[in-house]
């Protein structure tokens, strides 16, 4: 698999052209790709397959942001 840019966003892409989301594990197939035609299709359904891997990336987003805002106070504090 590789690491492919389209319009902006990061997805893993494998030899037969399946799309993947980028830092999912277990990888989640989510459409195909032509490099051909340069063209992302979508799989039906392909958001509610990523529904349970958006929110866990979600609350791990939010739990560091907070323990980065956490250590700015500190140093704020120590300042």
């Amino acid at each position: 698999m590789k690491t492919q840019t389209i319009n902006g966003v990061p997805y893993l892409i494998n030899d037969g052209g399946e799309v993947f989301v980028y830092s999912a594990v277990p990888h989640i197939h989510i459409g195909n790709y032509s490099a051909d035609t340069k063209v992302l299709t979508l799989l039906e359904g392909w958001q509610e397959k990523m529904a349970e891997w958006t929110n866990y990336y979600r609350k791990q987003l939010q739990i560091h942001t907070q323990e980065e805002l956490e250590k700015a106070v500190q140093l704020q504090k120590a300042a």
